[in-house]
């Protein structure tokens, strides 16, 4: 039975929302004879919106053992979108489109039509196409905007997405994204492979400030105490930056005497506090913490590993569901990793066991893994 929309889980919502205000813009185009402009948005909404962001956010959900209601509400809305998309893009494509909506016919048990092309046009407020909630759709849209970002400041410090991080901090002045954000927290640091996610109301937390003398305007009034009194503005702290702008002046010892410097004579610049990435995308302010743990570095040594694994058991030709038993030759930090995390390793690649230091098994293969190269070996492990 159709689970009903509203008892789906967000991202089906997401989903199908989005496919109503993509059938509707189509509708539009086409009304006004923009027909590349509906063509465009056909192609937006499956590459961007079904593939790379729907399918494989859902990836677990497919394959999760049973018929439970969030895989099957997963399978539903896949369904459904790929029929309403094909109905949508067949004017466009006649012929794949047929040949892909005769394939999806086969296996529904409901009473669709011999062609798409005797398909009715789909029209939103019909089903599927009758579900929309536009602030699910701007709650999601601020997910992704932050997933990019997230990993440009990734690639900027140089942290592979298999290393996890202890969090990112995002600049929410008035509250307005953390609520838009609440419920999707999960999905975000799962992306991102981040362990936490704070908000703060400015970025000043985020960054250190430090004092340069402007000796253009300090020369004429110090004199021989230019250098002095320049290297005192140097040594100012974040509290004494504050109270100089604050006030618009601050005393200072220098060489026995007082001088009262302004905020003409110093320049104030921003750097990035110790470990914190800072980027932005229009108003959008975000960092992430790029400090590491010896669990995080573990944590990150064993996802690698875990990805070596899975590249042996593709090149050895193994099932999908077979399972297995790992050998390899791991020394120092990723030894350590695969045994503190070996029960994450054996669920990730359906492994029984893992044997160290001895390799064999029906296929071999050396990895390269940080700075150390690990042969692995994969055998498959018959089901009594």
């Amino acid at each position: 039975d159709r689970i009903p929309v509203e008892e789906r889980p967000l991202l089906d919502r997401w989903l199908l929302s989005t496919l109503h205000s993509t059938v509707r813009t189509v509708n539009e185009n086409l009304e006004q004879y923009e027909l590349s402009r509906a063509a465009r948005r056909i192609g937006e909404f499956v590459i961007e919106d079904l593939s790379n962001w729907y399918v494989r956010r859902s990836r677990r959900r497919f394959w999760r053992a049973g018929k439970g209601k969030d895989k099957i509400a997963a399978y539903q809305t896949l369904h459904e979108a790929l029929l309403t998309t094909l109905r949508l893009a067949a004017p466009f494509v006649p012929f794949i489109t047929d040949e892909l909506y005769l394939r999806l016919r086969e296996g529904s048990e409901s009473n669709l039509p011999e062609s798409v092309h005797l398909a009715s046009y789909p029209r939103a407020g019909e089903q599927p196409c009758d579900f929309l909630d536009e602030q699910l759709e701007r709650r999601m849209e601020l997910v992704r905007q932050i997933v990019l970002l997230g990993r440009s400041l990734r690639n900027q410090a140089g942290v592979k997405v298999r290393q996890p991080l202890p969090r990112m901090i995002v600049v929410d002045p008035h509250g307005y994204r953390r609520s838009l954000l609440e419920g999707l927290e999960a999905l975000l640091l799962e992306e991102l492979n981040l362990k936490r996610i704070e908000f703060v109301q400015d970025s000043a937390a985020l960054q250190t400030r430090q004092a340069q003398p402007v000796f253009r305007v300090m020369g004429p009034k110090y004199g021989a105490k230019v250098n002095a009194v320049a290297q005192a503005i140097r040594s100012l702290d974040e509290a004494q930056i504050t109270r100089l702008l604050a006030d618009r002046h601050l005393s200072l010892t220098v060489d026995g005497a007082q001088v009262s410097i302004t905020p003409e004579e110093v320049q104030v610049v921003a750097q990035q506090a110790p470990g914190i990435v800072l980027g932005s995308d229009g108003d959008l302010v975000v960092a992430i913490d790029t400090t590491l743990t010896e669990d995080l570095e573990l944590e990150g040594l064993a996802r690698e590993f875990v990805n070596r694994v899975q590249n042996t058991r593709k090149e050895a030709q193994f099932d999908v569901v077979d399972r297995i038993m790992i050998s390899c030759n791991a020394q120092g930090k990723l030894a350590k990793a695969i045994s503190r995390l070996s029960s994450y390793i054996r669920a990730e690649t359906l492994a029984k066991e893992i044997v160290l230091p001895e390799v064999s098994g029906e296929y071999v293969k050396s990895w390269t893994i940080g700075d150390e190269v690990v042969t692995i070996g994969v055998s498959r492990v018959k089901e009594r």
